[in-house]
């Protein structure tokens, strides 16, 4: 492989498992004398993983709106057994009785280097270092940390209070006249450079969460939005399919769209009503 097609650098953060579920109304409807309890069970136990501690991740569940499943649950995760250990804690509940899973998905945050080490190789090259020599290199590593610690947030993000939530899998094109792995590598980056413009004229509107895929479920990457307008999620992916990236080497999977339930909202949920605005 030539270094023009060499594949991008990455940091990892989250370990991500979006987890659905379809609610059996018929067979709910039968446990009229244990309703109570069991949405109570479910109430504490999604408290419970939703404050998993400082550093250690996060948890969230959502009301789906449309056929593709009733819940939602997104888990954040430092590693990818306690990810495991959360689904665990959730299906071994009385009211996984009523719950039929009907898909998951496996992924963990990332982001690319490539764009940080051009940060600090800027920062250096304006101090006036010559490039190549020792003092450029010790330069180079100092600033490459600085820049790779201001990730953070995005490698670890904390949950969003966002009402609403649009998750999405992604993958590159790799057809025979539209191939994004045989592009040299610099011109894969300044189209993602491109691409995110579009993603950051949207930041105060909606938080995304991007995270890799590739050899934990069957598409590249997946997309987490969280707004408190659900026309943003349209009016930013509207605009980002004119983008070349999106335009002609993007593939996509189902949107999965929902509202957030707090704990306290599950009763009501259960009982067929929405938490209020």
């Amino acid at each position: 492989m030539s270094d023009q097609n060499e594949a991008p650098q990455t940091l990892e953060g989250w370990y991500v498992l979006h987890d659905r579920y379809r609610i059996d109304w018929r067979r709910w409807a039968g446990e009229a004398f244990e309703q109570a309890a069991m949405v109570a069970e479910l109430a504490a136990a999604l408290q419970q993983v939703s404050t998993a501690g400082a550093g250690r991740g996060d948890s969230a569940a959502f009301a789906v709106v449309g056929q593709k499943a009733d819940l939602l649950f997104v888990h954040f995760r430092s590693m990818l057994d306690e990810l495991k250990q959360v689904e665990l804690a959730l299906r071994r509940l009385r009211i996984s009785e009523c719950l039929e899973p009907c898909g998951s998905y496996l992924s963990v945050v990332e982001v690319s280097l490539g764009e940080v080490s051009a940060i600090a190789a800027k920062k250096v090259a304006d101090q006036g270092i010559p490039q190549g020599s020792v003092r450029w290199q010790d330069a180079f590593d100092r600033e490459l940390a600085v820049q790779t610690q201001r990730l953070e947030p995005r490698l670890r993000p904390v949950m969003p209070a966002a009402r609403y939530c649009s998750f999405y899998p992604m993958s590159k094109r790799r057809g025979e006249q539209a191939n994004w792995y045989t592009l040299p590598i610099e011109e894969r980056r300044a189209m993602m450079r491109g691409h995110g413009r579009i993603g950051h004229k949207f930041h105060q509107q909606v938080t995304q969460v991007i995270s890799g895929s590739m050899g934990f479920d069957d598409w590249e990457w997946a997309v987490t939005l969280f707004a408190q307008d659900p026309l943003v999620f349209k009016k930013l992916i509207y605009e980002m399919r004119f983008d070349p990236v999106s335009a002609v080497y993007g593939e996509f999977g189902s949107f999965v769209v929902g509202v957030r339930l707090q704990p306290a909202d599950l009763a009501g949920y259960f009982a067929g009503n929405m938490p209020a605005l």
